[in-house]
């Protein structure tokens, strides 16, 4: 199993779509092939990654998830893919910054319990 730790993304939470497309890929792929119970109870969502995508669409009406992995062997490196929606459609790309090239409209800073859980000691949905 793995120990990942979200090495695919800049500070703002972006990934590449192309990495987000293959984590949805990789969970679907998972899905069809085992037989295994799911074990991911729940997701942490930093705010950061929340920020990111109201600052980049403002005028998003809601966001949608996609459940991915980064190895589709190992559902410990689950991960949720965010995208916001605008007028119905998923924002996949950003237009980059004086010209530039564009950026990704994804992104992911989450964390899937297990392995990562909450720690608190306190209330839980998962408790």
């Amino acid at each position: 199993m793995s120990n990942s730790t979200n090495s695919n993304e800049s500070a703002d939470g972006t990934i590449p779509l192309e990495t987000a497309k293959a984590w949805a890929a990789n969970w679907r792929t998972h899905l069809s092939n085992s037989e295994d119970v799911f074990q991911g109870r729940s997701f942490f969502i930093p705010i950061v990654s929340i920020n990111t995508l109201l600052a980049n669409s403002p005028n998003a009406e809601g966001v949608r998830a996609y459940i991915g992995m980064e190895d589709e062997t190992d559902p410990l490196t689950a991960k949720l893919v965010i995208v916001s929606v605008v007028n119905g459609e998923e924002v996949l790309t950003l237009p980059g910054e004086n010209g530039g090239e564009d950026r990704p409209g994804t992104v992911d800073l989450v964390t899937a319990c297990p392995p990562v859980c909450p720690t608190g000691g306190g209330p839980t949905l998962d408790s």
